[in-house]
């Protein structure tokens, strides 16, 4: 997951206050080709946001291969892990309103969990710091009974707060925590509380083979890329909140501007969710987001399957928004795209 942020990483050059506006478009343009090429990636969006203002807005490609349809500023984006952005935030907002705490025991809130999970916190949960089993192993099964009674059988990994391990069974916790509190899923609170109010289009659907219209499904190519083949996934209902979100890049845009603004959370609510978390044995993430230093800086946001990804740079005051329908792994292996980088910084250099 983290391997496909150096592509966000690497377009932030061409947007700092010292570029030439139409050249680093050009050059942004011409990298996006050279990536669409090397990934065999049928359609992206791209969006960079600085100071607030979105300085550049494009879409490339075909969101549909079968009947040729481009991408649009209306096609919808599975976003896959990228969904924890806006489930982080779900869990934030119910904080703000004192609905739960940081500190709160899951098993204030759920009376099932086998002993050894009581003592988990909602924090641990938004850390992925829990050291509990993942549920993910079983997202195969249909029926969240049957996912749950396996998962509950499953030995801890480690004490809660030890350890970084990127986990699912967090966020199909604080999905049915949201439901206890709220009487809504976490999906349901999502699009209620963060699109629906504001005119936003957001639609939760986990099913590669369900007709949504706009939407675009993805596309893989096969290991000697003479085929190409729909991307075939599936998220349960009950792992709605992990992923299942789609989205189309204008309401994305939307969003982070009420995100910005403080409209969604407050300021010393999104300080809270942006603070580093202290693990036992270090790691870089906040209560909810990725952390990335890079020469220095520090840059946060979240990816999600190997095809769309959310970045902000606040020293720079750029946000980046990346939505794609392939996938960066050629040859069925997860590569990050970061041998390109210092390519990129020479040409960014010379703007």
């Amino acid at each position: 997951m983290k391997k496909l942020l150096w592509f966000i990483i690497t377009i932030c050059p061409f947007v700092t206050a010292n570029c030439q506006p139409k050249k680093s478009i050009q050059e942004i343009n011409n990298y996006i080709a050279e990536v669409q090429k090397q990934y065999h990636i049928p359609g992206l969006a791209l969006a960079v946001i600085r100071d607030g203002k979105v300085v550049h807005q494009m879409n490339y490609g075909i969101a549909n291969i079968e009947n040729s349809v481009p991408i649009n500023n209306h096609t919808l984006f599975p976003l896959f892990s990228t969904t924890k952005v806006f489930s982080v935030l779900a869990v934030h907002q119910l904080i703000a309103k004192k609905k739960l705490s940081l500190d709160s025991k899951i098993s204030e809130f759920l009376t099932d969990l086998p002993d050894s999970w009581k003592s988990t916190k909602i924090e641990n949960l938004l850390t992925h710091s829990s050291g509990l089993p993942d549920i993910v192993d079983y997202e195969n099964e249909d029926v969240e009974e049957v996912a749950k009674s396996k998962v509950y059988k499953d030995s801890i990994k480690f004490v809660a707060g030890n350890q970084f391990d990127y986990n699912q069974t967090n966020f199909w916790l604080l999905n049915r925590i949201i439901k206890k509190i709220t009487g809504r899923t976490l999906a349901e609170y999502i699009v209620e509380t963060q699109f629906s109010p504001f005119g936003s289009s957001a639609i939760f659907e986990g099913n590669s083979l369900k007709i949504v219209k706009n939407l675009t499904y993805g596309y893989v190519t096969s290991e000697n890329r003479d085929s190409t083949f729909r991307r075939n996934w599936h998220f349960p209902v009950y792992m709605y909140g992990t992923a299942g979100l789609n989205l189309s890049l204008n309401s994305f845009i939307e969003w982070n501007k009420r995100f910005e603004d403080g409209i969604l959370i407050s300021e010393a609510v999104k300080k809270q969710l942006l603070k580093p978390y202290i693990y036992k044995q270090a790691r870089d993430f906040s209560y909810g987001l990725d952390l990335i230093k890079t020469d220095g800086k520090l840059s946060y946001g979240f990816s999600g399957g190997v095809a769309t990804a959310f970045r902000k740079f606040p020293d720079q005051k750029i946000t980046i928004i990346l939505l794609a329908n392939g996938m960066f792994i050629p040859s069925g292996k997860l590569r990050g795209i970061n041998e390109v980088v210092n390519n990129i910084e020479k040409l960014s250099e010379k703007i």
